[in-house]
């Protein structure tokens, strides 16, 4: 079974993709750094305003939000299509300056090696990790929207757990969807990037 879940998890190989060298000078950036510290602003800004720590309990931010992710699973989908069957001059040349590098195993030998991405891998995968992970945070919203009151009203009723919910469980779970939403945000404008500008750069050249 685990086969399953490597093969349903496949987009997420884009989180192992190495490009560039150390935390700050590499594709870590866009992954973790930015969505990090762009997640710890909202929630500076977020207790400065005296607002609560939740993503449930603003309605109308959470159908907004809902809204949004339903256009976008289209809009990352589409554009995953259109880089796998674009047809361009370089677009299956390998990135331009340091390689791009996602660990694989060869399913000949087994010998685990580096595999060296061209552009059309590396926003493939870009874009699937962006559709994975817009379909998945729209799935959660629509589970836990539907269930976190109710989970509340249980934890209310309960004296010993009842600061479970605006102790913990409010401000954790607003800070780990927001933290994707950001990563998600950042890699998007990552992938915009790579159509506007750098693949009409492109020209055929030998690799």
């Amino acid at each position: 079974m685990l086969w399953v879940f490597k093969q349903l998890c496949a987009p997420c190989n884009y989180l192992r993709i190495r490009h560039g060298s150390g935390i700050l000078a590499s594709k870590a950036v866009y992954d973790f750094v930015l969505p990090a510290l762009l997640t710890g602003l909202t929630v500076v800004v977020t207790l400065a305003l005296d607002m609560r720590l939740s993503v449930f309990h603003n309605d109308k931010f959470f159908s907004s939000l809902s809204g949004l992710l339903s256009i976008l699973i289209g809009f990352y989908m589409a554009a995953l299509a259109a880089v796998a069957t674009f047809d361009r001059a370089g677009i299956d040349n390998r990135l331009a300056g340091t390689d791009a590098k996602l660990r694989v195993r060869d399913p000949n030998g087994g010998e685990v090696k580096d595999k060296l991405l061209s552009y059309r891998q590396f926003i493939s995968y870009l874009f699937g990790y962006a559709s994975f992970l817009s379909f998945v945070i729209y799935a959660c919203l629509l589970l836990l929207g539907s269930a976190w009151k109710r989970l509340e009203a249980v934890l209310a009723s309960k004296p010993a757990v009842g600061w479970l919910m605006p102790d913990v469980l409010d401000p954790v779970s607003f800070v780990v969807i927001f933290f994707f939403l950001w990563q998600l945000f950042v890699t998007s404008l990552l992938g915009i990037y790579f159509l506007a500008e750098r693949i009409q750069e492109l020209h055929e050249t030998k690799t």
